[in-house]
């Protein structure tokens, strides 16, 4: 039986694990390494620019500008590390590192002003005025692509000859609103390249649509080039798996075939598995499954992406998918590219390269020293995160319902085993059933959090290996607090962001309101003014229109608190210097904002690291966010 804990303990526990290691950019690079190849996404910067600063401290000056030169760890494609001067007042930075372009280096830093407003260079010199590291954003040339772009970057203050500088690098991320253009992101990109980043990209831009038109964005979705071109297209569902809008040019007396099958029920072909439960939970999730191909008729194996879009009040699953058999994934990075331990797992692109590490080791190391080493090795188990084994059957077998290896529990491993999630169906029985798709997959569950002893969502990545002759998969995964159905009140909560100041249970705390916010629309500001769940001691969430005004906020109920003006414009004043965080929390979707503001708990000016998030209400673009006081941080 899973140990009992107390709802206070079981948040405490949680909220660590899950909060960025404390400590020095070595500390954190031995936990998350990553080239410049394999970078991805916005937390992969962040590891990237850990281990240049490590490098850099390690190395020295030198040898550090020589690699961030030449070396394909530190430099390829759009991703490389640079160097900047922090300027003294009135004085412009020197560029000290610059790849792209050496002969910029020594000379004063280039004037970069977007429309967000501004020079760049002035942010930078605001921003380590206040945090010795952060996030800039912006827009910048692209050197793939040769057009400006908004780029996000990263930067850690560090000294260089000494003098204050920084150390950064950033990303053009295709998941953030401001990268949905119909150039990039259309049907036939996808049908001409189909893989898993391409197909999230164009899910997510498709269920943009519905969350600013609604249902009026059903005759586009469904006749657009943009949005259809042979096998790829958009479908979308309730939250009772009733199809409201397909864009497959099949119809039988004018309707479209149920993108799922089946004469009576579509479900059939999951075993009875909800898989439109499973969008709605996780919010955005891959699934594989059997659909018709308009072009052939024929049915054939697909992976598809459901993402959960609230329109207008009513939650939706848009989703699109693409032929498995046709997908052009680039190969994932090797492990000496993209390293994670399980401490430094902070999502689910961290626990792809966790198990994909794990394959490795199986292989290079055998079975018997990766047994040991799965249930001993810190690196391979902390906390929540571990990495199991399964056995699955040959195609004509039953699904051998057993671990190999199991860390939690290792009394169960060998085991013939059954579980029965709230999703339906045996999680056996959906193992060997993805498998049949493919070498590697995602796969969404409930299962018991060792941590907190209770049964929560979990997604699971799962990769093909041999162990001792027999089929399985090594695997392991996350739970999510801040999926749409992972929201417990008892664990994200400001209670919780008061206690553990950190990135981490901010995110968690804004992407949980802003949940709420989306479904219960402007009749939900009472609540997330006022309910103690969302206001304690100095956090509070607060809301914006795009104009910067103020929808909510709960500042106004502490004594103390300054009640004019809105969250980013305090008395109407710019602690910005001109630059419209309002407009980037609507370009970039999710932002990092650092500023100077009235602390409610004690009424004094502080410096303040707030989340903004985007999101649809009734069809309007809006921002919600909440912060916490740096001098509370840790």
């Amino acid at each position: 039986m899973p140990r009992i804990v107390t709802l206070a303990a079981t948040a405490a526990l949680l909220l660590c694990l899950l909060a960025p290691a404390h400590g020095s950019s070595e500390a954190l690079c031995a936990e998350h390494r990553i080239s410049a190849r394999a970078v991805q996404t916005a937390s992969d910067v962040q590891a990237f620019v850990h281990c240049a600063a490590a490098y850099l401290e390690t190395h020295g000056q030198e040898e550090a500008r020589r690699a961030f030169h030449e070396d394909a760890r530190w430099r390829h494609g759009p991703t490389y590390v640079f160097v900047d001067e922090i300027g003294k007042a009135a004085d412009q930075p020197l560029t000290i590192v610059f790849p792209p372009d050496p002969s910029l280096e020594g000379t004063f830093v280039t004037a970069v002003a977007d429309s967000l407003g501004g020079d760049l260079a002035d942010e930078t010199n605001r921003l380590m005025s206040l945090v010795d590291s952060g996030w800039l954003y912006y827009s910048f040339r692209n050197p793939q692509t040769g057009r400006n772009e908004p780029k996000a970057s990263f930067v850690i203050e560090v000294e260089w000859d000494s003098r204050r500088a920084v150390i950064g690098a950033g990303v053009y991320s295709p998941e953030i609103p401001g990268a949905c253009s119909a150039e990039e992101v259309n049907a036939t990109a996808l049908a001409t390249a189909p893989s898993e980043a391409s197909l999230h990209q164009f899910v997510r831009c498709a269920a943009q649509l519905v969350e600013e038109k609604g249902f009026s964005a059903k005759g586009e979705l469904e006749s657009s080039p943009r949005w259809r071109r042979g096998a790829s297209y958009v479908f979308a569902m309730d939250l009772s798996g009733n199809q409201v809008l397909s864009g497959s040019p099949v119809r039988v007396n004018g309707r479209a075939l149920h993108e799922w099958g089946g004469k009576s029920d579509p479900m059939d072909q999951f075993g009875g598995r909800n898989m439109v439960s499973v969008g709605d939970t996780f919010g955005e999730a891959v699934i594989y499954y059997m659909g018709r191909d308009p072009r052939t008729g024929r049915d054939q194996a697909k992976v598809a992406v459901l993402k959960r879009a609230v329109a207008h009040g009513v939650p939706l699953i848009v989703g699109a998918a693409y032929p498995r058999a046709s997908r052009t994934d680039a190969v994932e990075p090797p492990c000496e590219d993209h390293m994670v331990t399980a401490l430094g797992i902070r999502n689910r692109r961290d626990v792809q390269a966790y198990v994909r590490c794990a394959a490795e080791y199986v292989k290079e190391q055998g079975e018997e020293e990766a047994y040991r080493a799965f249930h001993e090795d810190p690196r391979w188990r902390h906390g929540q995160y571990y990495i199991f084994v399964n056995l699955i059957s040959q195609a004509d077998g039953e699904p051998l319902s057993n671990a190999p290896v199991f860390p939690p529990t290792p009394e169960d491993e060998g085991r013939h085993r059954v579980l029965v999630d709230n999703f339906g169906t045996d999680y056996f029985f959906e193992l060997h059933r993805v498998m049949s798709h493919g070498r590697s997959a995602w796969l969404h569950y409930s299962f018991t959090n060792f941590v907190t002893g209770r049964s929560e969502p979990k997604s699971t990545y799962v990769v093909e290996i041999d162990w001792n002759g027999q089929r399985a998969v090594v695997g392991a995964g996350i739970y999510d607090p801040a999926r749409p159905g992972t929201c417990y009140g008892e664990s994200v909560n400001a209670a919780s962001l008061e206690a553990d100041p950190s990135e981490s249970t901010l995110q968690s705390l804004v992407r949980c309101a802003a949940t709420a916010f989306a479904t219960q629309g402007y009749f939900g500001t009472v609540t997330l003014e006022s309910d103690p769940r969302w206001r304690e001691g100095s956090i509070y969430l607060f809301g914006l229109d795009t104009h910067g005004n103020a929808l909510f906020t709960g500042a106004g109920r502490h004594s103390g608190s300054n009640a004019t003006g809105s969250e980013l414009r305090p008395d109407g004043a710019d602690p910005f210097g001109g630059r419209d965080f309002v407009r980037v929390g609507e370009i970039f979707g999710e932002a990092f904002v650092y500023y100077r503001a009235p602390n409610p708990a004690s009424g004094l000016s502080e410096v303040k690291t707030s989340l903004i998030k985007r999101v649809v209400i009734q069809g309007l673009p809006t921002l919600i966010g909440a912060g916490y006081y740096r001098d509370g941080a840790q």
